[in-house]
């Protein structure tokens, strides 16, 4: 007696739907690894237009704005503001759309900070852009991870 093998043909299975957006973690190394590196660009624009990139600090000393200040002043808040934008979309997924409209806008609001410091106006231009910079990086970054989150 011979046996004849009864196992069906397999079928290639389909490849699984791929989600739009990003995850979080990625659309905010993303977004704060892009503000922070335009920040830096805009530092060494600033550098090479003849911006003096100097400063008064709160105890009357001037200071110039070093490379890694930009770095950890435009990677700190922006993660910790991505962060907080994330962990309470868990409670309520429309979060991410508030955190992109308050985000942007606080970051467009302290635009006018650095006209208020006493130094040259090239400065102050190039301090300004670089909180612009945070703009699209809030939007962006938390429309990715939205997209994710509703897709």
């Amino acid at each position: 007696m011979t046996v004849t093998d009864q196992t069906p043909a397999r079928t290639p299975a389909a490849p699984a739907a791929r989600r739009p957006g990003a995850s979080w973690w990625a659309a905010g190394a993303v977004a704060v690894a892009a503000a922070t590196a335009a920040n830096l660009a805009l530092l060494g624009l600033g550098h090479l237009i003849g911006a003096s990139m100097q400063h008064p600090d709160p105890s009357g000393a001037t200071v110039s704005v070093p490379a890694g200040g930009v770095a950890v002043m435009s990677a700190g808040p922006l993660a910790a503001g991505l962060l907080a934008a994330v962990l309470l979309s868990f409670l309520w997924k429309g979060f991410l759309r508030v955190g992109q409209i308050v985000g942007s806008v606080l970051a467009g609001a302290s635009t006018l900070m650095p006209f208020f410091a006493e130094t040259d106006t090239a400065t102050q231009v190039v301090l300004g852009l670089m909180h612009v910079t945070l703009v699209p990086a809030v939007w962006f970054g938390l429309g990715a991870v939205r997209r994710r989150a509703l897709g």
